[in-house]
């Protein structure tokens, strides 16, 4: 005789329903012991392993943060901006390091930054940069006096010629300096100044810098050196011996 079992319960339901209730009240141990070895990893996995992967991360992190700003921490002398050249991060943290190492300073203490900027719209699409970013970047160390000194063409050099962000040169180098440079300087007349005076050094006669483009072609043909008016006086100094460092045969018999 067939019996009609819809809607009752088995003893197997009654059992399952049992299990559960008492699993529930079962300890993270008691549940563990009571599961197979597969049962474990799936557990373990479910439960465990995203928690895990997220406090790991947030360790991770945070120990970078520590390891960054404060154990590894390094003291930045020097901010020179480059406009509108491609030349990659790490040849320019190594001119950085060899600079640094030239001041008989510790690379893993202090450092010399050296970053790429692009503000001309064509040489920015050429290595997919944001001239909108970069250039309210500048502007916003330039104001903080966080940028001490530039290397840009001519052309891209002009707004801020014309607003005085540059240091004349004619005032800070002393006489030999200059003299010795007068081959190298860039001058510039405002509109309502016809007096030519020196505000930067052109870099086209420098060998270290050149060094820098080695089998590559610069897109910068007139690259100048610029020294930033509102860098603290320390910079500036540093902004000297650069240059020094930029032409050894032309100075390098003169006193830093």
């Amino acid at each position: 005789m067939a019996v009609n079992l819809k809607g009752k319960k088995t003893s197997l339901t009654d059992e399952a329903s049992i299990y559960a209730k008492r699993s529930e009240h079962l300890s993270e141990k008691e549940k563990l012991k009571n599961m197979s070895g597969k049962q474990k990893r799936d557990y373990f996995a479910t439960y465990y392993l995203p928690k895990i992967l997220i406090i790991a991360l947030v360790l991770l992190v945070a120990g970078y943060i520590l390891w960054s700003d404060f154990i590894h921490k390094k003291d930045i002398y020097f901010r020179c901006a480059v406009l509108n050249e491609a030349l990659s991060d790490s040849s320019l943290t190594e001119f950085g390091d060899q600079f640094t190492e030239s001041l008989g300073k510790d690379t893993s203490k202090e450092s010399a930054s050296f970053y790429c900027y692009f503000t001309d719209t064509s040489a920015a699409a050429e290595v997919g940069a944001s001239v909108a970013k970069d250039q309210t970047e500048i502007t916003s160390r330039l104001a903080a006096g966080v940028l001490d000194g530039m290397i840009a063409s001519p052309e891209d050099s002009q707004n801020y010629l014309a607003n005085g962000i540059y240091v004349d040169l004619q005032t800070f180098l002393t006489r030999e300096e200059y003299r010795l440079l007068e081959d190298n300087l860039y001058f510039y007349s405002a509109d309502e100044n016809t007096e030519q005076r020196a505000y930067g050094v052109s870099l086209k006669g420098s060998p270290v810098w050149q060094a820098l483009f080695d089998g590559q072609v610069p897109l910068v043909e007139q690259p100048v050196f610029f020294i930033v008016t509102n860098s603290d006086e320390s910079a500036k100094e540093y902004a000297r011996t650069l240059i020094h460092y930029f032409f050894p045969d032309v100075l390098g018999e003169s006193s830093v």
